[in-house]
C-alpha cells in the first residue's frame, strides 16, 4: 500500500469536477438558447463551480505532496505542504459547498415567483447556511495557536481544546448541512403538490426538485468521517477519506442544482434522438384550488389587467405552435388588493393572450333651447372585447 490513498483521492474528484463543468456547461447552454438571459441564480452557481475548481487545483497540490499516503513514508517538508494545502482546499470545498446550497435556494426563489408574501422560509435558510458555514471556517483556522501550527504541529504552541472545538462544531455544521438538504429537496413538494395538475406531473417535478437528498445523503457521510479531524498519529492517511467526500459533497449540490435548469435541453436532445415525441399541443391551462392559473395563458378584466405581471423567461427564437421550448416554471401572483391569482409561465418564448373588455358606461346629454328648443337625451353603451396577443 505504498500509494495509500492518493490515487483513489485524485480519481474520484478530478472524476466529480470533469461531471460538475460538464453540468454547469450544460446548464450554460440552456440558458443562452432557451432562457436568453442569466439570472442570478446561474452566477451563483457559476461562482460555486469556481470555487471548487480552485480548490481541486489546491487538493492536487496536496496529494502531489503526499496527502493520502501514511505519514511514515513522508519527509517532513512534504507532510507539511500537504496539510497546509489540505487545509486550503477543506477551506474552500466548505465555501463551495455553501454557495451551492444558496444557488439551489436562489433558483427556488426564481421559481416561487414574485408572490404578495416573501418566502420568509427560504430567507431565513439562506441566512442559516451563510452563518453556519461561514462560523466554522473561523473554528477551523482559531483551532491551534499559533495557526500554523494546525498544519505543522513541530512549532511551538497547542491545539488544544481547539482541536476538540472544531471537531465538535464541524459535526453541527455538517448536520445542519444535511438538514438544509434535505429542506431544499422538500421544500418544492409544496409548491407543486397545491396544485391541480396530474399526479404524474407532480411526482415527476418533485422528484427533479427533489435530487437534493442525494447532497444530503453525502452531506451525513461526510459528517461521519470528521472523525479523522482529532486524527494525529497517521493524519494524511486519515484525511484522505474526509476530502474526498469534501469534494463528492460539493459537486454533488453543484449537479444537483443544476439538473433542474437543463431540463429544456435534454427534452430538446430526446426529440431529436427520437427517444420521446415532439409536443404539438399548446400550452394547457392548470387551475389552482385558490384561483385561477395559467401556463402560458391568462384573462383578467381591465381593473386586474394592469397588476399583471409575466416573470416568464425572455427567448431568442419566434414562438412556434409547433414546438413548445418550456425552460422551466415560476410560479407568480397578479399584485393587487384583491388579486389571488398564481400563474405558471415557463419556456423560452410564451404566447400570452389576454382579453381585454373596455366598458363605456352610460352617458347623457342634455341641451336645451330658448324658444321652440329642442331637448337631445341619448343613452349610448358600447362593449368592445379586444383580442391581443403578445410575446413574452
Amino acid at each position: 500500500m505504498a500509494k495509500g490513498m492518493s490515487v483513489a483521492i485524485l480519481v474520484v474528484s478530478w472524476a466529480e469536477t470533469f461531471v460538475g463543468l460538464t453540468f454547469l456547461t450544460l446548464r450554460f447552454v440552456s440558458n443562452w438558447k432557451f432562457v436568453g438571459r442569466f439570472r442570478w441564480d446561474f452566477a451563483i452557481a457559476s461562482l460555486t463551480v469556481l470555487t471548487e475548481s480552485t480548490a481541486q487545483i489546491f487538493l492536487q497540490l496536496s496529494v502531489n505532496a503526499g496527502m493520502g499516503q501514511h505519514i511514515a513514508v513522508l519527509s517532513d517538508t512534504q507532510r507539511v505542504a500537504a496539510l497546509h494545502w489540505g487545509w486550503v482546499f477543506q477551506l474552500l470545498a466548505i465555501g463551495a459547498s455553501m454557495l451551492g446550497k444558496l444557488a439551489i435556494l436562489a433558483f427556488l426563489m426564481q421559481v416561487r415567483g414574485r408572490h404578495a408574501s416573501k418566502p420568509w422560509l427560504l430567507i431565513i435558510l439562506g441566512v442559516l447556511i451563510f452563518a453556519v458555514n461561514i462560523t466554522v471556517m473561523g473554528t477551523i483556522l482559531g483551532q491551534c495557536s499559533p495557526m500554523e501550527k494546525l498544519w505543522d504541529d513541530s512549532l511551538p504552541g497547542t491545539c488544544d481544546p481547539g482541536r476538540l472545538m472544531n471537531q465538535n462544531y464541524s459535526f453541527f455544521q455538517a448536520s445542519f448541512n444535511t438538514f438544509a438538504d434535505a429542506a431544499l429537496a422538500t421544500y418544492p413538494v409544496h409548491l407543486f403538490w397545491k396544485l391541480q395538475m396530474k399526479l404524474r406531473i407532480k411526482i415527476a417535478l418533485s422528484i427533479l426538485m427533489g435530487l437534493g437528498w442525494i447532497a444530503a445523503v453525502c452531506s451525513a457521510v461526510k459528517c461521519y468521517e470528521l472523525k479523522a479531524l482529532t486524527e494525529t498519529t497517521d493524519i494524511t492517511y486519515a484525511q484522505a477519506s474526509l476530502l474526498i467526500w469534501a469534494s463528492t459533497e460539493a459537486w454533488i449540490v453543484i449537479v444537483v442544482g443544476c439538473v433542474p435548469p437543463i431540463r429544456p435541453l435534454m427534452e430538446r436532445v430526446l426529440q431529436h434522438l427520437g427517444l420521446t415525441s415532439k409536443k404539438t399541443s399548446t400550452p394547457y391551462n392548470l387551475q389552482s384550488p385558490n384561483a385561477y392559473v395559467a401556463y402560458g395563458t391568462n384573462r383578467s378584466n381591465g381593473a386586474s389587467h394592469s397588476h399583471y405581471q409575466s416573470s416568464a423567461f425572455g427567448g431568442r427564437k419566434p414562438f412556434s405552435r409547433d414546438e413548445e421550448d418550456v425552460d422551466w416554471m415560476e410560479l407568480t401572483d397578479a399584485r393587487g388588493s384583491s388579486a389571488s391569482k398564481e400563474q405558471i409561465i415557463g419556456g423560452k418564448d410564451v404566447m400570452v393572450t389576454t382579453d381585454i373588455v373596455t366598458q363605456f358606461e352610460e352617458r347623457r346629454n342634455h341641451r336645451a333651447g330658448s324658444s321652440g328648443g329642442s331637448q337631445t337625451s341619448g343613452d349610448e353603451a358600447a362593449r368592445e372585447t379586444t383580442d391581443t396577443q403578445k410575446v413574452v
